[in-house]
């Protein structure tokens, strides 16, 4: 009788698919790489037949793998993920890497320090429980001890904690000057404290798990201490330079955010500042605006939250009147900063309309948005007060004047406005304009959206039919639709679209694209043979769409088109490319085996193996199509 597989035999018939099951395709990539870099070390086999073993990570974590009873591994982790990560499928690679080259693996002995890190699921609750507790032991017995000691005593240890570690020495000179209230010297030092660590831009590499990130906390406490000894006005003035800072160290920073997190987290503190500061109420408001406006980078969130917090009208209406009077002042750059420019003037004017807004000075508000819409182009937010309002026809008035001005030099902001009629037009339930306008939108932008809108509209005025061949016209032939003699919908009384395109008629890829939504296979496949045959990929071409739609109607045509998107993934090199490469080769592979062409189908994935054998990466990818164990070598017996 054949040997009974033990659960460490297992490992050794996992595949690629099985570890993509496990934990995901973008975690087995990490961990594959992990184990060519050769971060696992030590590994162990535990008597439950698991496998243990240290991954060199940020730090040194302790993985264990055992196989669960659905014939997956199961793993748990001292890293900050814990269970079924990058490390466990490392050491999963490894130990069948190393089965392949016939080593022998050690026992983990009961009392690996490995284990009892990961004894159960709840390792790290306990573990840090247990620090806790032990932590209140070590201060009681420290407080009996420094309740023993002598004045003369106490200060001879002092000294002598002191002169080994300086630091304490600067922690007391810190304290001396905070009860003394001369502050001087400890604010001067903090701000070169804040200029070091805002010198130093952040980064990660998260392939590697390498990076550098910003330490705030310590400044952070500082910035509490000082508060809390009563210097407010201190922590406001290093406050100012820390926003400032901040703002330059996280545009300077390649990471995902954590240096900017590091930076608001100290932000609370500078807001607790500002409300006990002498500052007056319309300062406080005004000092929290600037630090907002200066913010680019989401870093003074706390500031936003403090300008939303109820504060004295007689404070509002202050502020409000010193933002009517930087708007008036502010420059306007029409030249390379126009972008710029306008968007720094259309935040300082919402700042204005909410502070109009908490003083009661309401009436102020349109005025002021007509105004700014002619300077800045924000006719939108003044068309969408106006709406909220019911004022329609003022709303229709600058939807027209709006659409003129900002067509040519900001298009989406004429988009925006052409939908805001088109929602006004829908209250008013007048459905033959809404038609009309969505139409003319398809005509500017075609897309399976704008047609579906275009459906939805003209069904309710029982015109779907004739309104659907004629944009299907449109986009064969360029005839724009109203020109048509029997057509049924009105002027919309909007700006008539450009047909004149630099597209050639017929526009295929949009004709695939309603093909597919109106799921005809065989129109996909007339205009999809009608793609220019030359670099066609260029044209938007959703080829995973096209296949999917035509696989029962033309099986042989849905696996060719999935095969040519894999093979021009793979002409990439790269190891991402290959990987999405695969997913296009599984669903051709599953198509011809429903077609009963199974050996086709062995020959093709052959020809690939043969002409890219060096891509080792891709010929991983390949293996995991056939779903073949991971071993690739005769073992011997063990």
């Amino acid at each position: 009788m054949p040997k009974k597989k033990t659960k460490l035999d297992k490992f050794i018939d996992l595949t690629w698919n099985d570890l993509e099951e496990w934990v995901g395709r973008k975690i087995v990539s990490r961990g594959k790489n992990y184990q060519r870099q050769g971060r696992v070390c030590d590994l162990a086999v535990t008597e439950n037949d698991g496998l243990i073993a240290w991954v060199d990570g940020t730090e040194r974590y302790a993985t264990k793998v055992v196989m669960d009873g659905n014939g997956l591994p199961d793993s748990i982790c001292t890293c900050p993920y814990e269970f079924d990560c990058k490390h466990g499928v490392a050491v999963v690679i490894e130990y069948i890497k190393q089965i392949e080259d016939n080593r022998r693996f050690p026992k983990a002995s009961r009392d690996d320090s490995r284990l009892k890190m990961l004894e159960d699921e709840d390792w790290e609750d306990e573990s840090i429980d247990e620090e806790m507790a032990v932590s209140e032991d070590r201060r009681k017995e420290v407080g009996q001890f420094l309740k023993d000691k002598t004045k003369a005593q106490l200060i001879d240890l002092i000294h002598e904690i002191v002169q080994q570690h300086p630091e304490v020495c600067q922690e007391i000179e810190d304290r001396q000057q905070l009860t003394s209230g001369h502050t001087k010297a400890l604010v001067t030092r903090l701000r070169r404290e804040i200029q070091a660590t805002g010198d130093a831009p952040g980064w990660r590499n998260y392939w590697n798990d390498e990076g550098f990130t910003p330490d705030y906390s310590g400044i952070r406490r500082k910035l509490e201490a000082l508060l809390k000894a009563g210097h407010a006005d201190d922590v406001l003035t290093l406050g100012r330079e820390l926003v400032s800072t901040g703002n330059r160290q996280v545009e300077e920073s390649h990471d995902e955010g954590e240096t900017g997190v590091e930076i608001a987290a100290c932000m609370p503190v500078i807001v607790k500042a500002l409300d006990q500061s002498s500052l007056d109420s319309a300062d406080k408001l005004n000092w929290a605006l600037d630090a907002e406006l200066e913010d680019q980078y989401d870093v003074c969130e706390a500031f936003t939250e403090y300008l939303h917090r109820r504060h004295p009208r007689h404070a509002w209406h202050t502020l409000a009147d010193r933002l009517l009077v930087r708007l008036e002042e502010m420059k306007y750059s029409k030249g390379a900063d126009l972008f710029s420019s306008k968007y720094k003037r259309e935040r300082l004017s919402d700042w204005t309309i909410h502070a109009l807004n908490q003083a009661n000075r309401e009436d102020e508000i349109i005025p002021l948005c007509e105004t700014e819409a002619k300077k800045t182009g924000s006719y939108e937010r003044l068309v969408n007060l106006l709406v909220s309002t019911r004022r329609y026809e003022e709303a229709e008035r600058w939807i027209r004047e709006g659409i003129q001005t900002t067509k040519a030099k900001w298009p989406g902001i004429a988009a925006g406005l052409r939908n805001t009629l088109r929602v006004i037009r829908t209250r008013q339930k007048n459905w033959p304009a809404v038609a009309a306008i969505q139409v003319e939108e398809f005509v500017r932008r075609p897309s399976r959206q704008a047609f579906a809108d275009c459906r939805e509209a003209a069904a309710k005025v029982k015109v779907w039919p004739m309104v659907r061949e004629s944009l299907l016209q449109y986009l064969e032939q360029g005839e724009p639709p109203w020109k048509r003699k029997d057509w049924p919908l009105p002027d919309s009384g909007l700006d008539i679209p450009e047909t004149e395109r630099k597209e050639r008629f017929p526009m295929v890829t949009y004709l695939i694209d309603l093909a597919i939504l109106e799921k005809n296979p065989e129109r996909v496949l007339y205009w999809y043979d009608r793609l220019p045959k030359k670099g066609y990929g260029w044209y938007g071409v959703d080829d995973d769409a096209i296949a999917s739609t035509v696989k029962t109607h033309a099986p042989d045509r849905a696996a060719a088109i999935w095969k040519s998107k894999a093979e021009r993934l793979i002409a990439q090199v790269k190891p991402k490319a290959y990987q999405e490469a695969g997913q296009y080769l599984r669903k051709a592979a599953k198509v011809m085996a429903e077609e009963k062409k199974q050996a086709d189908w062995d020959r093709y994935l052959q020809s690939l193996r043969e002409h890219h054998a060096r891509k080792i990466r891709l010929m991983e990818v390949l293996d995991s199509l056939d779903d073949k164990p991971i071993i690739t070598k005769p073992i011997r017996s063990r």
